[in-house]
């Protein structure tokens, strides 16, 4: 796993500032903030599309920028694939065309990735033919992102690439990602400003805002904290629990979170693992003992972690070996007498749940 780090200090002619530092060696990072935070001029300094007055960038062994030292690499050979939002597909190529260019880029003759295991794990056999124009938005990142690989990085950079992406796409495009790493273990920094998309891919998050590393953490830490997220404005944090051991019935599904079984709503089998649920803080009930004779299936115990205040709202954190977060009133929270380490039932309705691949 090639270790990132970053140091960079630029001001640029609109005022804005970029005074950001971070060492990283995990699977996939994500940066993460609101827009206008800084994670795209992270990203193209990384790239050696933006040159800063003063910073210094090692991946793995190689220093590919170093300003003090008068070191910096040129984009094309510092090993990277980098995916964007816009896709940046050759349009007078077909797929197959714009994927053997991306191999034709491969600098690194030791990583062996096969154009034919990239076409099979990320299935677009089918529009090898095609041109860019006559694909939907989802095949051409899909595209993009089979060409990065065959470029054989040493890290792959992926700049909002779910950003034009409709909600279904985007979960879809989010697996392919998943399988891209299992298989061949690049390490991906992933821009987002999506909590749902960050907690689904990422092992480690770095929040930025207005230019600098405002906390630097595991998912469930890193995006537990109302300032940088800006809950005031939003509706808070996002659950997304990864399910385990499917099963089907006539009329419904269910899912394990960790020991304990989930109802959810009518749905087809899925195509593809892992499978997901998400929903909002909104449609969790709290409750100090279980309670029977309703109509709510789903009821999960857990213990309190976190509280987190915020206009009017009280956002409550639950290890049910998941974080799963419920909003409550500052009344119901005092009735209640919630506090960390409380043991509570959590009650959430099926068809509150949207089930995500």
């Amino acid at each position: 796993m090639s270790r990132l780090s970053f140091q960079c200090e630029h001001r640029f002619s609109g005022g804005f500032a970029l005074d950001v530092a971070f060492d990283v060696d995990h699977p996939v990072t994500a940066l993460f903030g609101p827009s206008g935070s800084g994670k795209t001029s992270v990203l193209s300094v990384i790239g050696g599309f933006l040159r800063p007055q003063r910073a210094k960038v090692v991946l793995g062994e190689r220093t590919v920028l170093d300003t003090a030292a008068g070191i910096d690499v040129p984009p094309e050979r510092r090993q990277l694939g980098m995916v964007f939002q816009t896709h940046l597909l050759f349009p007078h190529l077909d797929v197959e065309a714009n994927l053997r260019y991306g191999q034709r880029r491969r600098q690194r003759k030791d990583r062996p990735i096969e154009f034919d295991r990239v076409v099979d794990v990320l299935e677009i056999a089918r529009l090898l033919k095609r041109y860019p124009g006559k694909l939907s938005g989802g095949e051409c990142q899909r595209v993009a992102l089979g060409r990065a690989l065959l470029s054989g990085p040493e890290m792959l950079l992926m700049d909002e690439p779910l950003a034009s992406l409709d909600a279904s796409l985007k979960a879809r495009i989010l697996a392919y990602l998943q399988r891209v790493v299992a298989e061949w273990h690049i390490p991906t920094l992933f821009v987002s400003h999506s909590q749902a998309e960050v907690r689904r891919v990422a092992d480690w998050v770095v929040v930025l805002q207005q230019g600098r590393v405002v906390t630097a953490a595991a998912p469930g830490e890193a995006l537990s904290r109302p300032e940088p997220l800006g809950w005031k404005n939003a509706a808070g944090p996002v659950n997304l629990l990864r399910l385990e051991e499917l099963a089907f019935r006539d009329d419904h599904a269910t899912g394990r979170v960790g020991d304990q079984l989930l109802y959810l709503p009518p749905m087809e089998r899925p195509s593809a693992s892992p499978v997901f649920v998400q929903f909002s803080p909104a449609d969790v009930t709290l409750g100090r003992q279980d309670v029977t004779g309703l109509s709510t299936r789903n009821h999960l115990r857990g213990r309190v972690c976190r509280l987190v205040e915020v206009d009017g709202a009280v956002f409550v954190a639950v290890d049910i070996g998941q974080i799963l977060w419920a909003e409550v009133t500052p009344d119901a929270a005092d009735e209640l007498d919630l506090k960390p380490g409380s043991e509570i039932v959590c009650l959430l309705k099926a068809h509150s749940l949207h089930v995500v691949e």
